[in-house]
């Protein structure tokens, strides 16, 4: 285990496990970093700064000879630490395909634009596409608020008081005060938006969306509320939420509003019907794995007692499987499942046991006479 304490901001960015964290979370990376920031509080800024250079990293590429990369974001490095300003300017990012480029000059542009500078060299370098990184999300401040507004074509990354990072899609808006209350961490949002939530109990996490509440204490998941489309959408790819209706939502057919608090865990979503004023609880369109453990292995199945098949599935996914296991009891499959989506692997496996699937309030629901 590496001695993270002694760590500099530059070792976190390029530390697998740490990317891993950041990009793929899962129970025992989450678990892993969150006690240790809580052993650490000294290093609260350092981790976050980390994080946003690591999500910056799949933004876009850019080419710049390594050495200038360096030298620059060495430069910037010591510039942060010792509190030197810098004139803002406009940035010009390219694409090209070195690893020591992508990384080190994403590094470099996000620590510039996450202490609020646009710095950056632009290069002679031919290119297909080219991506300008301004300071085009703009950022409002009233009464204490913070209103932050994507009107670009990409995704851009804003960081919230408590370190809670945020990817605000195009047409999108964000507002939050300059400090939260004590009690809880209170956001709205118009469009949309993907959260990964710095973990606090003592501090509740609530994202107002038009006529959705969605309160977590950390984790991470997407909301999307554009005011031109029929229904809210919450989903979550790591951790569990709760989604309910505001107390104003409104019902335009005179039906009661739905009140219920829907639960929701990785790779199920909730869909709030602004017309019928109602959820729907189900999966999200294409379902990722979420036990990093898993290994392509333990897909492969040679006469693999379908009981079993199902377990490493509902395991892989964090989805509930529902199945009459006395039913399938002398069920067997061999396939190759690796490579395949979750609805490829439900699909293959019940046309060998001559089954049926259905996803019922978040739930795959498997119906089947047996096997002879």
């Amino acid at each position: 285990m590496p001695d993270y304490a002694a760590y500099t901001i530059e070792d976190f960015v390029f530390d697998p496990e740490f990317q891993r964290w950041v990009k793929q979370p899962n129970a025992s990376n989450e678990d892993f970093w969150q006690q240790w920031q809580e052993a650490h509080p000294d290093r609260m800024a350092d981790i976050q700064q980390a994080r946003q250079l690591v999500l910056s990293m799949e933004v876009g590429e850019v080419a710049v000879s390594p050495e200038q990369i360096k030298h620059d974001v060495q430069k910037m490095l010591h510039r942060i630490r010792y509190q030197q300003p810098v004139r803002p300017a406009f940035t010009t990012v390219t694409r090209s395909s070195p690893a020591w480029g992508r990384w080190a000059a994403a590094a470099a542009v996000v620590l510039a634009i996450g202490l609020g500078w646009v710095y950056y060299r632009q290069v002679a370098t031919p290119v297909q596409q080219q991506y300008a990184v301004t300071d085009s999300v703009v950022a409002d401040e009233k009464d204490g608020m913070v209103t932050e507004r994507n009107a670009t074509k990409a995704l851009k990354i804003c960081t919230l008081p408590d370190g809670s990072t945020v990817e605000l899609s195009p047409a999108s808006a964000i507002s939050y005060p300059r400090q939260f209350d004590t009690d809880k961490r209170q956001v709205t949002l118009t469009g949309e938006a993907f959260f990964n939530v710095m973990r606090n109990p003592a501090k509740p996490f609530l994202v107002f969306a038009d006529d959705v509440v969605t309160k977590v204490l950390g984790t991470s998941f997407r909301v999307k509320a554009y005011p031109d489309q029929k229904d809210i959408v919450v989903a979550v790819r790591t951790g569990k939420v709760a989604v309910y209706a505001r107390q104003a939502a409104t019902d335009l057919t005179g039906k009661a509003v739905d009140r219920r608090v829907i639960s929701l865990t990785p790779n199920q979503q909730a869909e709030f019907s602004r017309i019928r004023a109602e959820f729907r609880k189900t999966l999200v369109a294409r379902p990722i794995v979420i036990d990093k453990e898993i290994r392509p292995a333990e897909f492969e199945f040679d006469e693999t007692p379908v009981v079993e098949v199902f377990r490493r599935i509902e395991k892989a996914y964090g989805i509930e499987i529902i199945y009459d296991s006395d039913v399938l009891r002398d069920c067997a499959l061999s396939a190759s499942l690796s490579q395949e989506t979750l609805d490829d692997k439900l699909r293959i496996v019940c046309r060998g046991i001559e089954a049926t699937s259905e996803i019922i309030d978040g739930k795959i629901v498997i119906r089947s006479n047996g096997c002879r």
